[in-house]
């Protein structure tokens, strides 16, 4: 079987592990905050804030910001989840906007139609290892006196016109869950260029507190270990050249694709001011031309030995979460004193999201797959009847 992804652990991982075993200091320490100065120095920016998890990244990030009850934060609807909960977690309203169609991400165009008097910040999430167009989405942002967040959990090292991404808006995000570019088992990363953000993060992060017996503000337990994080600085140090036979990969079997100019197969068009790291290898299948659905051809692969990744079967705005506004008991935050409106997201329809969505296939192309294995994911797909 040809693994779709896997993680990158080698003895220097261990190593740094059993270190940390044996001194005895498990809880945050000198290893979370060598990561945090080696993550900011390597994304460009002047703080990192380590925390647990993606998600608890994303969270601190909107309580710092003061996003909360009767806010509007505008959020793509072709990501994992998180993006979404978090905002909900403050007590605020998610409001999507329709998608780009060759990057896959939000489309600033759609985010100025989305934008109300309620709307306190843009999360554009950098999918598949590429980047939002940020120019544009900074722009609007400018113009409206909005926050950007950017959500990078699938964007380790990726560049927009020569800036790391998570380093080009107000706050960056960063997951290192186990199949990520770089993994800490569990972990999250939060960046930025603001000292106060930074500080205020770190108490959030700790139940809020601001020393030992003081809790300031209202805060959860996010904090990273120090085992995760001394797994985290070795596979930093390992991350450009693992992000390499990542692209090669990825750019070799979208070139071959490309070259056999399959009917059903689409290939995304890459932008030449991105420096795409690919998470995914993806590929846009037209089910109709195929004549099947995406989920047959995905067991088909996997029938030949091939296996794929095929996730976001539907816009997030048709979870039940969502479609029922049962996050919390009365329909809070949606009947908030601080919101007057009625969002329904039944009646959310956005079309290049609605094409998209559960019709792209992510190739393997994790950095062990030699040539071998490359060349026979392109004759499995070749080799389908249609």
């Amino acid at each position: 079987m040809i693994k779709v992804a896997k993680p990158y652990v080698t003895e220097r991982e261990v190593e740094a592990i059993r270190e940390v075993l044996f001194s005895g200091r498990y809880l945050t320490g000198p290893k979370v905050e060598e990561f945090e100065q080696k993550f900011a120095d390597y994304i460009g920016v002047e703080h990192s804030v380590a925390v647990n998890s993606g998600t608890a990244a994303l969270h601190v990030s909107l309580a710092v910001l003061g996003v909360g009850p009767g806010d509007e934060v505008i959020v793509p609807p072709l990501t994992f989840f998180s993006t979404v909960s978090s905002v909900l977690h403050q007590n605020a309203i998610p409001v999507f906007g329709d998608i780009d169609p060759d990057s896959y991400c939000l489309d600033p165009e759609d985010v100025k139609k989305r934008i109300t008097e309620n709307t306190k910040a843009i999360i554009p999430v950098h999918l598949f290892g590429n980047a939002a167009n940020m120019e544009e989405l900074l722009r609007v942002a400018k113009e409206n006196d909005l926050y950007v967040i950017e959500d990078a959990a699938q964007a380790h090292g990726t560049e927009y016109k020569g800036e790391k991404v998570g380093s080009i808006g107000d706050i960056g995000t960063f997951s290192f869950y186990a199949t990520k570019h770089m993994t800490t088992g569990e972990g999250g990363m939060l960046v930025t260029d603001n000292g106060e953000w930074a500080k205020l993060a770190r108490n959030i992060r700790s139940h809020g507190m601001t020393d030992r017996d003081h809790h300031d503000y209202l805060g959860y337990n996010y904090r990273m270990n120090e085992i995760a994080a001394a797994m985290g600085i070795v596979q930093l140090e390992r991350l450009d050249d693992l992000n390499e036979k990542r692209i090669k990969n990825s750019k070799y079997l979208l070139g071959r694709l490309r070259e056999l100019k399959i009917p059903w197969l689409t290939t995304p068009r890459l932008e030449s001011r991105v420096k795409h790291t690919f998470f995914w290898c993806p590929v846009l299948i037209d089910e109709k031309k195929l004549g099947m659905g995406t989920k047959r051809l995905r067991e088909k692969l996997y029938e030949r030995g091939i296996e794929t990744r095929h996730r976001y079967h539907n816009p997030l705005y048709k979870q039940k979460v969502l479609t029922e506004k049962n996050p919390y008991p009365e329909g809070f935050p949606y009947n908030s004193k601080h919101y007057d409106k009625n969002i329904d997201y039944q009646q959310v329809y956005l079309e290049t999201a609605e094409k998209v969505a559960g019709k792209l296939l992510g190739l393997p192309n994790h950095p062990g797959l030699g040539q071998t294995e490359l060349d026979a994911v392109i004759d499995s797909i070749r080799s389908l009847e249609v």
